[in-house]
């Protein structure tokens, strides 16, 4: 009866490892572009956690340093005026979007103005959502609805209002360890050998 428990048991714990791969959650706060200084950053392109950052221009992504005026109260990544950033996972893989911090960064009018985020589904077709940003330099929060299963993400700055994002809340599906299938091959052939002698005795 003992070895039956134990038996049982460790055919659960493997098929509990094997279930185990969950998505990995990533938080994107392009901390790496913390500055001190009163100008900014200009780069062409952007990586983190294994998220890339392009931009339809050239050197088109910025960042804010700690003493300009468009900083935000930490590093986030802005864009020039009329230009796409798209969001891609490094390795090609599909992931989702839950949020997403927004502040204004260059805007010529005062006001709050609207952004619209536009994901690209892996299986085809695309999901969009609008959020309505203020004009000051301070970073509020949203949340995404429906932007899973991503090959990417984009966004467009405005000509009159630019703004800049932060803390992006990212999930990738991780990808199971063979060790892993073993574990679950194992606890489905220990299960199937208890149900056996059950039936026999």
């Amino acid at each position: 009866m003992k070895t039956m428990t134990i038996l049982r048991t460790a055919a659960i714990a493997a098929m509990f490892a094997a279930s185990a791969a969950q998505a990995q959650q990533t938080v994107i706060n392009f901390n790496a572009l913390e500055q001190p200084g009163i100008l900014g950053t200009v780069i062409d392109s952007y990586s983190e956690a294994g998220y890339n950052f392009d931009n339809s221009l050239w050197y088109g992504l910025h960042s804010a340093h700690q003493d300009s005026f468009a900083y935000a109260g930490s590093a986030g990544l802005g864009a020039t005026a009329l230009t796409t950033t798209t969001l891609t996972r490094a390795d090609g893989a599909a992931f989702s979007l839950d949020k997403i911090s927004l502040a204004d960064y260059v805007s010529v009018l005062p006001g709050s103005y609207d952004v619209t985020f536009v994901g690209t589904k892996a299986g085809g077709g695309t999901v969009s959502q609008t959020f309505t940003v203020g004009d000051s330099h301070s970073f509020s929060d949203y949340t995404f609805t429906g932007f899973s299963n991503l090959v990417s993400a984009s966004w467009k700055e405005g000509l009159l209002h630019t703004y800049q994002v932060d803390n992006i809340g990212a999930n990738v599906s991780a990808v199971p360890e063979p060790g892993t299938y073993a574990m679950l091959l194992a606890g489905l052939g220990l299960l199937g050998f208890m149900r056996r002698r059950r039936n026999a005795a």
